[in-house]
């Protein structure tokens, strides 16, 4: 295996000098139609799975950029769709459950609206600091800041690999039990542990842009999957009514707040994508746009499924769908298949950032014995996933609660005002929005990881349908 990707020595994937990421970005392909796909998929962009979120940051020598060479207004709306829509929205009729049919829907809305602001503060910020996510948390706040932003996305990438192996394993079980008759019943940790021998290959491979024909397939059976699951969720409705619901719920409404900064959560993307653009000046137009689309879906799926299911609603929504159907199965077959071959997507940024820390300036390209050490802490990665991931299959939303608050709540909300107020606030009252906005992330944080972690041990077994 070439190293090329891999062992550009100490060049961090999210703060480093890679300077070929908006290169590649808009020169992926001169086709219009999949080239936007791709070109994320080529930077390792977990979304358009069940990843969401802290995706590859940019660079901090990344080039001028030029309306003649750089992405168009239509690529960069699709490499913004591909950011923030993914499997992660079939976790929301569970988390709609958690919070309560308007409180959920309410603040879906307004979680969109905060985390489109943020975002537009940290591409003023880039304005100023041109580098990137890491790297300008250590040149405005030193190199603590830059740990803790990388910390951040170590946790929630792991999280995302974590809960999407729990998803595969969900599903894989449904359809082995479907083609045996259920004579068999092996476990959901058996369904995980299975996935090593996918896994442990793919994270070998040294070349992201490996995975990119992948990745499409992936954001084509997301599509299907998100298709079905709104015509299932409107024929129940039409059929059966609306099922119990409830507006608020009390008792577990913080998870729902983990949940939905899990689902907004694209933005290591956003630095590289405005970057690449053409016209950076229409890029906050087009972000907007592609906001409230995304904003649309989540509701729509979170309420529809949730007020067809009710309290039936699973932390999966696709085993909500009809059991045992060949249409069913068709789109769990397709969805997990795509999920599972870009988890390696997912792990991708924390094995560089690791090995960046682990072997600085050391590459395996003429070093057999170096590669052999990466190879060994690559497959040690695997099995660390893959354990957490067996002792939580049963309280996957509760872990998808816990990474969005207590990882992608900070990459959201609290990074970006803090390093706006380093770096462009002027006027007083804009330091005092960026430290209250900064503050309300913190709480946001501490209560949300708080009141899932207190409910941990309150986990129920996804629904069998041989039960």
């Amino acid at each position: 295996e070439e190293e090329e990707d891999e062992d550009n020595a100490g060049q961090s994937t999210y703060g480093g000098t890679d300077s070929g990421i908006r290169r590649r970005l808009i020169s992926v392909s001169s086709a219009d139609q999949p080239s936007h796909l791709r070109a994320a998929a080529t930077e390792g962009s977990p979304q358009g799975t069940l990843a969401q979120p802290a995706q590859m940051a940019p660079t901090d020598t990344m080039a001028t950029n030029s309306t003649s060479s750089g992405a168009s207004v239509q690529k960069t709306f699709f490499l913004l769709i591909k950011s923030f829509v993914g499997g992660g929205v079939l976790f929301l009729p569970r988390a709609f459950h958690d919070g309560g049919l308007l409180f959920s829907s309410v603040l879906m809305l307004v979680v969109a609206a905060v985390s489109l602001y943020t975002m537009l503060l940290l591409v003023k910020c880039y304005e100023r600091v041109h580098c990137g996510y890491g790297e300008m948390g250590r040149r405005l706040f030193g190199k603590w800041m830059e740990r803790v932003v990388l910390g951040s996305i170590l946790i929630s990438q792991i999280g995302f690999s974590c809960a999407s192996a729990i998803f595969v394993a969900t599903n894989m079980r449904d359809l082995f039990n479907a083609a045996t008759g259920c004579r068999y019943r092996l476990g959901l940790g058996f369904w995980v542990v299975a996935q090593v021998a996918v896994l442990l290959p793919l994270c070998l491979v040294r070349h992201i842009k490996g995975f990119s024909a992948i990745a499409l397939l992936a954001d084509v059976f997301v599509v299907i999957g998100l298709v079905y699951v709104w015509g299932i969720d409107v024929s129940t409705l039409s059929r059966l009514g609306m099922s119990y619901v409830r507006n608020f719920n009390p008792e577990s409404y913080s998870l729902f707040l983990g949940t939905a900064a899990y689902t907004f959560e694209g933005y290591a993307l956003i630095l590289p994508i405005v970057d690449a653009m053409g016209q950076p000046a229409k890029f906050p137009a087009v972000l907007s746009l592609v906001m409230a689309i995304c904003a649309t879906i989540a509701v729509s799926i979170g309420a529809l499924s949730y007020a067809a299911f009710g309290e039936k609603t699973e932390a999966i929504v696709l085993l909500n769908m009809p059991s045992n159907t060949a249409a069913t199965l068709t789109v769990q077959l397709l969805y997990s298949s795509a999920i599972l071959f870009t988890i390696p997507l997912m792990m991708f940024p924390v094995i560089r950032i690791f090995e960046q820390a682990l072997f600085p300036r050391r590459s395996g390209k003429l070093n057999t014995g170096v590669k052999l050490q990466k190879n060994i802490f690559r497959a040690l990665l695997v099995l660390v996933v893959v354990g957490i991931s067996v002792s939580n299959v049963e309280r996957v939303d509760k872990l998808v609660a816990v990474i969005g608050g207590f990882a992608c709540v900070p990459i959201s909300f609290i990074f970006p005002p803090l390093f706006h107020l380093k770096a462009v606030a002027e006027s007083r009252w804009e330091r005092v929005r960026d430290i209250m906005l900064a503050g309300l992330g913190l709480v946001i944080c501490l209560y949300v990881t708080y009141g899932a972690v207190s409910r941990w041990g309150a986990g129920e077994p996804p629904y069998d349908f041989c039960d």
